[in-house]
């Protein structure tokens, strides 16, 4: 890497390493390839080998290493202020070697750092709940009403949208053609606005609890070009349809 910011969310504090320059070193990493495979194979009783179920990526661990060698004493403790568990996780901020910008959130499970008054070397290590890696710029996307648009999710893995929808309209239905997805939403009315949030699944309705009003699939965007329509009758110069996404990767 060239560089990993680690972000306090709570304080908003932030420490930055970098490869070789402000006093940081960067020197290994590890579990930024791949995450975790959760596997569910089963042994059968009279028959050799096992039977295979199925299997989906899980959390992801990662570790990275590298030395203070500045101001070694300051740095320590700011980077020890930073860390501190909080009970909310940090947003790690990198920049890789051909510079894709990339983020996630992780918990700090481990950090070894010895006391030293030499050069401090540290490990962090890592897990994030999500397998994935999004790029740091959140992408905003308009749909015009009753055409095809083509929005491209530019990494490797499934990424989730907020769709925000603007009424007047009726009829309401937004499909994506490149995966056979698609969800309807009950009529809205002028000034109307919902938004679905694909990852967590929840629905609101001018700010409101509104899951009743949906029907259908929670779909994200595949990797590489999908192919949206959004279909309405009624709709005025006002109604619109947003995606707000970021590109997503399984690995660098």
């Amino acid at each position: 890497m060239k560089q990993i910011k680690i972000i306090d969310q709570d304080t908003s504090e932030s420490f930055t390493f970098y490869d070789n320059a402000n006093g940081t070193i960067l020197r290994s990493f590890d579990g930024f390839e791949y995450p975790e495979v959760l596997a569910s194979i089963e042994d059968v009783a009279g028959k050799g080998g096992a039977h295979y179920i199925n299997s989906k990526f899980g959390r992801r661990r990662m570790s990275f290493q590298g030395d203070l060698v500045g101001d070694k004493f300051t740095q320590r403790r700011e980077l020890l202020t930073v860390a501190r568990q909080r009970g909310t996780m940090k947003l790690f901020e990198v920049t890789t070697y051909d510079d894709l910008l990339l983020r996630f959130e992780a918990e700090i499970i481990r950090l070894t750092m010895p006391y030293t008054h030499q050069i401090h070397s540290f490990l962090f290590e890592l897990q994030s709940p999500d397998w994935r890696l999004f790029s740091q710029a959140e992408e905003e996307e308009t749909v015009t009403v009753g055409g095809l648009d083509t929005i491209t999710n530019n990494g490797t893995e499934l990424t989730d949208v907020i769709f925000t929808i603007t009424g007047p309209g009726t009829s309401i239905n937004i499909e994506n053609l490149s995966s056979g997805e698609s969800f309807s939403i009950d009529d809205l009315i002028a000034d109307d606005e919902v938004i679905i949030d694909t990852l967590n699944k929840t629905v609101t309705k001018n700010g409101d609890n509104s899951y009743s009003i949906f029907t259908g699939d929670f779909f994200g965007l595949q990797p590489g070009d999908n192919t949206i329509v959004f279909n309405v009758s009624g709709s005025t110069g006002a109604t619109s349809l947003i995606l707000t996404y970021r590109h997503a990767y399984n690995g660098i």
